[in-house]
């Protein structure tokens, strides 16, 4: 039996993902697909616009067959550490054959190239990523200045953001020497980054963010599946979404305000004293969007910046992400959603999986060990805080994580 594995945040589900599991399933000649998704907050260091059941809802409407969860710690990082992590909860599924990511490039071969390449650093590419870091560019562009001036890849894999996550991927692939077999297929649509509808149906999941955030839920419809309109339409008229990064700001405020310099600086990302411009910008930067402005350098993207005061709300420390990344990631496999007609791959999960696996956290205790319930605990926080920003505040209660359900479709209802 082959099964496909997918490592996406659907922020939100759109009508190119659903392209993407089609096709991926045409060409891995798959039966089932696993999506590895992120949970309530995402790798941009944002809010994820609908919460995670109601982006579980979205993609098993729109082909997926289960979907398990990214722990915070990964889905709020870098792209090496959510890459990373993803592959690995793949890998540890024990049943996953197959692994399909979008690109800009669209082809296998240079992306193994280039992962191979940074995976085995010449000791050339060390000098010039460090001559690179010194001169203030970022590590992405030293990175990519460094490798470019190195070897002839001609095809700027590392200059686009999907390129990127797909080296990442087949990094993360070679390290654990895992048996799943790499594939790409390349962006349909909208560029990553843009922010305005196009006139084809396939737009970016920034254009549609953007466009709820001003209000325009209507204009989106024709961009998502059919299937996924009473279920956003549902989410944004009972006031469960959208949630924005802005939102929080009272909440960060509270945070940084709270804390020293010091304790601050502990937190992950936070280095060579930007916890200082972080205090600084409290004085005439009042919302996140102004204060991220204020903070950001030529060395440090406006993204990595919205990372590190994420990670301060959520209070994600730089030892916690060492510790579980020296233990292998994470120490679970949480499911948040199946499709019944694919029952078989909970059977087969069971039977393979090479890591404690939860459907209900109610009786965690008895599954989890220390460690586990540690990041546990982290995520059932970030879920509190998340919800915090509910428009409509009935769905502020804490301890969802605890009371809401699987959520369990049949494909025959869709």
């Amino acid at each position: 039996m082959k099964i496909l594995g997918i490592i996406a945040e659907y922020n939100p589900f759109h009508n190119g993902h659903a392209y993407q599991i089609q096709k991926a399933k045409q060409i891995t000649k798959a039966d089932a697909v696993i999506v590895v998704m992120s949970g309530n907050f995402v790798q941009r260091g944002e809010p994820a616009i609908l919460d995670k059941w109601t982006r579980t809802h979205m993609a098993l409407c729109g082909g997926a067959d289960m979907v398990i969860e990214l722990p915070i710690l990964y889905a709020t990082a870098s792209a090496e550490y959510f890459a990373h992590a993803g592959i690995k909860l793949l890998h540890d599924t024990g049943i996953v054959t197959d692994i399909c990511f979008g690109s800009e490039i669209g082809e296998i071969a240079p992306i193994i190239q280039t992962a191979k390449l940074l995976l085995n650093e010449s000791d050339n590419f060390k000098r010039l990523l460090k001559q690179y870091l010194q001169q203030g560019l970022s590590y992405a562009s030293a990175r990519y200045t460094a490798l470019t001036e190195l070897y002839s890849i001609t095809k700027n894999v590392l200059s686009e953001p999907n390129n990127i996550l797909a080296v990442e991927y087949v990094k993360a692939l070679q390290k654990l020497n895992s048996h799943i077999c790499p594939h790409t297929i390349a962006r349909k649509g909208n560029h990553y980054h843009d922010t305005l509808l196009s006139e084809q149906k396939m737009a970016s999941a920034s254009a549609l963010r953007n466009a709820l955030l001003h209000g325009h839920i209507k204009e989106i419809y024709p961009y998502i599946p059919q299937q996924c309109h009473d279920i956003l339409y549902k989410s944004i008229s009972q006031g469960i979404a959208p949630i924005f990064l802005n939102d929080f700001t009272t909440a960060l405020q509270y945070c940084i305000r709270t804390q020293t310099p010091q304790k601050i600086k502990n937190i992950f990302e936070v280095t060579e004293g930007l916890e200082n411009r972080i205090y600084q910008s409290l004085n005439t930067q009042y919302d996140i969007e102004n204060m991220i402005s204020f903070i950001k350098t030529k060395r440090y993207t406006q993204t990595h910046i919205q990372r590190m005061l994420l990670h301060i709300l959520l209070q994600i420390q730089k030892k916690d992400v060492l510790y579980f990344n020296e233990k292998g990631y994470s120490p679970y496999i949480r499911v948040l959603g199946f499709c019944r007609e694919k029952q078989n791959l909970f059977s087969m999960l069971k039977k393979y999986c090479a890591l404690p696996l939860l459907t209900n956290l109610k009786h965690y205790k008895n599954v989890l060990d220390e460690k586990g319930q540690y990041l546990l605990s982290l995520e059932t926080k970030s879920t509190d805080i998340y919800f915090i920003a509910s428009p409509n505040k009935i769905y502020s209660r804490i301890n969802q994580d605890f009371t809401t359900p699987m959520v369990m479709i049949s494909h025959s209802q869709t």
